[in-house]
């Protein structure tokens, strides 16, 4: 595993590496605060917000409570007054007169109202049995047969206990009634108790309730509600989230009619956090219920938030990595970009400011070397320049001799004539080769030189030497060395055509041009070859002749490979009988300066 991963960071860039590495080091830490600090965070949030959530829940209930208790005092207050309230529903009304009627009527309301606030109670009412004249005051006593009928009286009655809340929501009160939380509770006859003697009303305006109980909701969309002993809810913060949450209308999950505890539900989908706790001496529970996504949310805002932050931060530090990575490899990128040039010859020095760290170092060693290199270089070709004139100059003195002596065995054989015509053909060859000294001339140039060469040949072997050029225009001014085509068409001439049963042929020379190499082609329908010959000449060895030809071709191969590299040359193919075929691979240019 190391060593794929160590070969891995061998391929990469430098600049790929720093990046690399700020990358690590910046995703690690925003791995850390995401997954592992927010996480911490979130939780203390969570935390925070329970806690809060039941510091509410708890003043609240405290209040309430105290709110409750002090209605539940002012109707027992009122229950065992003596004087105002037992001594007259007690009286005998066969021989209550109409002046002590209207006396203690007078009396009465006046000590109801006396507890009525405005703020806690809203309203005290006291329900007589018949005969009492003023029980159809209608403001605070009534007659108690108006509502014997009713279910929230016969509930009363048939559960025996001594206080029973109810909300006018839940039972049909005066039509025109305001929404009240009403606390009532049957008056017994001190002395037949089974005997009722009244009911004892005392309403809560349900807006100040709510006002309440909303107070317990410091989380949103949190529902806040009084629940009574058989499961009723009396009052809610909210009546559309109780709708929502509530499974059945009006009544709460059956598991909240049971003992005080704190639960997690599933209603309708919905995960909810339910907080309860009974109200002391009453049958109420006061229930809130909190979404539990709403009280994850602050935590996963946070984390969001933090992520956001962390993924701008991450972002703009790996700008700023890229910058800074940028700014340490730009002048190593410059300088292996140097490097590369040295390779393909070229050797100029850098001229930017280098600096005087380890990379301002390395552009001083290379601009010292890019300078002994030049020095170098520029001895080497001179010592080519020198060479290949060295070269050169051996081909001339060769085919001169070659040629003078054709001239002499001429004379000899009484060709006197057509010596004329050849030491005219010899005279334009060599004004080509000189050539004002150059050592690189056009194709069409030494074309010409082949052609007073074939010429030469002609004269000498009676017109035995075809020749034919098939090059297109815009090749020919295509740059090359010096008699690079003339010993290829000697060696054609001297050990194929001249090799061959009838001593004649015909020698065809072709150019192809593949992007920026040169091919020139000699063919000749000569003797041919066999592999043994080839592999000399591949090998640069020389042909067995006792003419001594031959060498020409080995000059001319040592020639482009100091012209051009080890990766060009000449190519050999032939077979005996089949004739032979000599490629010239070289560059090609149009540029004299680019020649040598």
């Amino acid at each position: 595993m190391f060593n794929a991963v160590n070969r891995l960071l061998l391929k990469l860039r430098v600049k790929q590496k720093l990046l690399l590495s700020y990358l690590l080091l910046i995703l690690f830490p925003i791995l850390y605060l995401q997954f592992y600090a927010s996480g911490k965070v979130a939780g203390i949030i969570q935390e925070m917000v329970s806690f809060s959530l039941n510091q509410s829940f708890n003043q609240t209930h405290s209040f309430l409570a105290y709110k409750l208790k002090r209605v539940t005092d002012i109707s027992d207050l009122i229950a065992q007054d003596e004087v105002q309230l037992t001594r007259i529903l007690t009286r005998n009304v066969a021989s209550y007169t109409l002046y002590e009627q209207l006396e203690d009527g007078n009396r009465l309301t006046q000590f109801l109202g006396s507890h009525q606030d405005g703020m806690d109670i809203s309203a005290v009412r006291l329900y007589m049995p018949q005969g009492f004249l003023f029980a159809s005051e209608g403001n605070n006593t009534f007659r108690l047969e108006d509502i014997t009928h009713t279910a929230w009286y016969r509930e009363l009655d048939a559960s025996r206990v001594k206080l029973m809340w109810f909300s006018s929501g839940n039972y049909q009160t005066e039509a025109d009634a305001a929404p009240v939380i009403s606390l009532v509770r049957l008056l017994r006859h001190p002395d037949r108790y089974n005997d009722t003697i009244g009911l004892l009303r005392i309403d809560m305006d349900e807006r100040n309730l709510k006002a309440i109980v909303s107070r317990a909701n410091t989380v949103k969309n949190s529902l806040t509600y009084l629940q009574s002993g058989d499961g009723l809810i009396l009052i809610a913060s909210d009546d559309k989230l109780m709708e929502q949450y509530l499974p059945a209308e009006g009544a709460a999950p059956a598991i909240f009619q049971q003992e005080s505890d704190n639960h997690t539900q599933i209603v309708n989908g919905r995960r909810l956090e339910f907080l309860q706790l009974p109200i002391p001496q009453t049958n109420l529970t006061m229930v809130t219920v909190i979404p539990h996504q709403e009280i994850v949310s602050r935590s996963v805002r946070l984390q969001n938030e933090l992520l956001v932050g962390l993924l701008a931060v991450g972002l703009l530090a790996i700008g700023l990595a890229h910058v800074i990575s940028l700014h340490m490899t730009r002048r190593i990128t410059y300088l292996s970009r140097k490097m590369k040039a040295v390779e393909a010859g070229s050797l100029e020095p850098i001229a930017k400011p280098s600096g005087d760290d380890e990379i301002g170092e390395l552009i001083q060693s290379y601009n010292y070397m890019s300078r002994q290199l030049a020095m170098l270089k520029d001895f080497e070709m001179r010592a080519i320049k020198s060479e290949l004139k060295a070269l050169q100059s051996q081909i001339n003195p060769h085919f001169l001799y070659n040629t003078l002596d054709q001239i002499n065995w001429m004379a000899q054989i009484g060709m006197s004539d057509q010596i004329p015509s050849l030491v005219h053909s010899l005279a334009g060859y060599y004004k080509l080769t000189l050539s004002n000294g150059q050592d690189i001339i056009t194709v069409e140039q030494e074309l010409k030189l082949v052609d007073y060469y074939v010429q030469i040949q002609n004269i000498r072997f009676q017109q035995r030497i075809g020749f034919h050029v098939q090059i297109d225009e815009d090749i020919m001014q295509g740059l090359i060395p010096k008699l690079t085509l003339q010993p290829i068409i000697e060696n054609a001439i001297l050990h194929g055509i001249l090799k061959s049963e009838n001593r004649e042929g015909v020698i065809t020379i072709t150019c192809d041009r593949q992007g920026e190499q040169l091919i020139l082609t000699v063919a000749d329908d000569g003797a041919g070859m066999d592999e043994a010959q080839l592999e000399a000449l591949r090998s640069g060895g020389r042909i067995n002749n006792p003419n001594g030809s031959g060498y020409g071709l080995r000059n001319v191969q040592e020639r482009i490979k100091l012209y051009y590299g080890d990766a060009l040359g000449l190519q050999f193919y032939s077979s005996p009988g089949d004739g032979m075929i000599v490629e010239v691979h070289m560059r090609y240019r149009e540029d004299s300066d680019h020649g040598a």
